[in-house]
């Protein structure tokens, strides 16, 4: 009778000859050895399936923004860089006061401008760096005659000089209003929106430049040692 009692410490049956083999990680194992670590195990397939989505939403993200040119805050250098042109040709341009933030904290006072669309003939682009070891200039230049093909375009600017002619202008509209240039500004700020804006021998500074589409034909870039600006 004593042999046929169940004991509580009874050795698994085995198969003649063979041993018993150990429970392997990812083996069926018992239910409630499941159950008892479903709690503190992390589930890789929900985390894979997590993480794709995850990624999926920041891809689009990044893809409306670049397709839509959403303006995107990010901390200006510390000085203006220079862009000259024979000609910008635009339509859709909208402009209202605002302040941009440098990496060291300092607050600058810039005409927010939005452009639609814009053709910028003979462009010279060229930003100043001093460092410790001297100073350098960057510049770009279009090439020839084809004209430089801008679209969503916006630039925080420190100045603006040349011959303009607007088309259809608004002024004194508020800027959480204007559209057409892409960008609006706070309520109860002073905008102003054209249909069509050219300037002959446009002279600016800007802070930042961002645009969904800026394209250059045969252009050509240099760095040289000292302040060399487009002129």
């Amino acid at each position: 009778m004593a042999q046929n009692a169940t004991s509580p410490h009874r050795v698994p049956r085995t198969t003649r000859g063979v041993p018993p083999q150990p429970h392997r990680r990812g083996s069926a194992g018992p239910a409630r050895h499941r159950r008892a670590s479903r709690g503190g195990r992390t589930n890789w397939r929900r985390f894979s399936c997590a993480a794709a989505g995850a990624l999926v939403l920041a891809a689009g993200t990044v893809a409306t923004t670049t397709a839509a040119s959403v303006p995107v805050s990010f901390a200006v250098a510390g000085n203006p860089f220079s862009v000259t042109a024979e000609r910008l040709e635009a339509e859709g341009a909208v402009q209202f006061a605002s302040f941009r933030q440098d990496a060291s904290g300092g607050r600058h006072a810039v005409a927010a401008v939005g452009i639609r669309e814009a053709k910028l003939y003979r462009l010279c682009q060229s930003a100043v760096a001093r460092t410790p070891l001297g100073t350098a200039t960057l510049r770009i230049r279009s090439g020839g005659r084809e004209p430089v093909r801008a679209s969503s375009l916006a630039l925080d600017l420190a100045s603006l000089r040349g011959d303009m002619a607007f088309g259809s202008v608004q002024m004194g509209r508020d800027a959480s209003t204007l559209q057409g240039g892409g960008v609006t500004g706070p309520a109860g700020t002073y905008g102003q929106q054209a249909r069509t804006l050219t300037i002959d021998g446009m002279r600016m500074k800007a802070w930042s430049l961002t645009a969904g589409l800026f394209s250059l034909k045969g252009a050509t870039m240099d760095v040289d040692a000292g302040a060399h600006p487009c002129r």
